[in-house]
């Protein structure tokens, strides 16, 4: 068994972020260490090195799982991990399939509840669609 509907707030530091499915922005050969650093995305935050400097990535998981989720803009973001999240710029090499690239100017609080996810001005309800 397992808990599917869980209530995260997480505090974004300020930063340049893509915004969608992590599989899609974390290069393929740490893909794996991010997914063991935070069992899977059962804990919202995951860490990975690379080229010398640790990065955080959030991911939270879709309600339905994989498919197209949209916001409130029209925005769509393909899921093929069961996740959406915020990707550190600066951690990818190229412009993620998917993405839509964010910019905080601040601390931001990120959010996931009920399959609504909230990642500043950007909402995707993710049990809807």
């Amino acid at each position: 068994m397992r808990v599917i509907n869980v209530e995260y707030e997480v505090a974004v530091p300020a930063g340049k972020y893509w915004l969608c499915d992590p599989c899609y922005a974390v290069p393929s050969e740490i893909w794996m260490d991010l997914l063991n650093s935070c069992e899977f995305f059962e804990r919202p935050i995951g860490k990975v090195e690379s080229e010398g400097k640790v990065h955080q990535v959030l991911g939270f998981g879709t309600a339905y799982g994989d498919g197209l989720y949209h916001d409130q803009f029209s925005n769509a973001f393909p899921v093929d991990a069961g996740l959406i999240g915020l990707t550190p710029m600066e951690l990818c090499k190229e412009e993620p399939f998917g993405a839509l690239l964010v910019e905080f100017t601040e601390e931001t609080i990120c959010s996931c509840y009920e399959g609504v996810l909230k990642f500043g001005n950007h909402e995707i309800n993710t049990g809807d669609e």
